[in-house]
């Protein structure tokens, strides 16, 4: 008797284990966790090298001065200038830059330093009342340049900075004249350090954690500044010219960035 019932409750206790197993609440579905993904930061100090091309262009005007009788101005006439000629060049230019940015979100602004050797050298016949009559010859060289500018940019999926430029610009010039009477010395002559101001735009792409690679368009102008050019020879005399000068680059550069912490993550 013992045994028939305890074998009728195991029955029973097989047949109802999957009513009351089917019954019971689902569980919560599975959520996979959040995946991690990393963004490049830009804030930090950097520095870098670049080289490119360039060119510029030079106008050349004799203003009527207490140095200079301009040859159909007249002393009454102080304020006359002719044209001197104008004469353009292009060539390369390798260098260095500097900087900091700082990042908000997607906004970046910094500071940029920039220096640049380049041979930059053309020359015109002088069309200077009296000038072409003796053959003058005006030069220009430009032998290194610089741009200290305020960059402000947006940050594009993370490793690709937009930006643009302004600032100062300074650039290391001689200028100097020949004439066959000076054959084969210089006529006049000056070097001299002159300033003006400069914007640019660039793109940069971060390809490494402290690495990235721009390309970058500077223009560069000086407007027109009165240069006093000294006799270098016994036929000639020192003479005064306004010459206007503007010059533009395309650089590509690299830097490496110092920033100690160049990635977050976020989610």
């Amino acid at each position: 008797m013992n045994k028939s019932l305890l074998a009728i409750f195991a029955l029973a206790a097989v047949t109802a284990a999957p009513a009351t197993a089917a019954d019971l609440p689902a569980g919560p579905a599975y959520t996979p966790p959040p995946q991690l993904t990393v963004a490049y930061r830009w804030g930090g100090f950097y520095v870098g090298i670049h080289g490119g091309g360039d060119w510029f262009d030079k106008d050349w005007f004799a203003p009527n001065t207490a140095t200079n009788i301009v040859v159909g101005c007249g002393a009454a006439a102080p304020l006359c200038d002719v044209s001197a000629g104008s004469h353009a060049s292009k060539g390369w230019l390798a260098g260095g830059q500097i900087g900091f940015n700082h990042q908000v979100d997607w906004f970046v602004w910094g500071v940029e330093v920039q220096g640049s050797w380049t041979n930059l050298e053309g020359s015109s016949p002088s069309t200077t009342p009296g000038g072409v009559a003796a053959g003058l010859v005006n030069h220009s060289s430009t032998i290194s340049l610089g741009t200290a500018a305020v960059r402000v940019g947006a940050a594009w999926w993370d490793r690709t900075l937009f930006y643009v430029k302004g600032g100062g610009a300074w650039a290391f010039d001689k200028f100097w004249t020949t004439a066959p009477a000076c054959n084969p010395l210089s006529c006049q002559t000056l070097k001299d350090t002159r300033w003006g101001w400069m914007v640019g735009v660039g793109i940069e792409f971060a390809f490494a954690r402290n690495w990235s690679v721009k390309v970058e368009y500077d223009h560069l102008d000086f407007s027109r500044q009165r240069e006093t050019l000294e006799a270098a020879c016994g036929a000639c005399l020192a003479f005064e010219y306004d010459i206007r000068q503007r010059i533009d680059l395309i650089k590509v550069g690299l830097n490496y960035s110092f920033n100690s912490s160049p990635v977050v993550a976020r989610y």
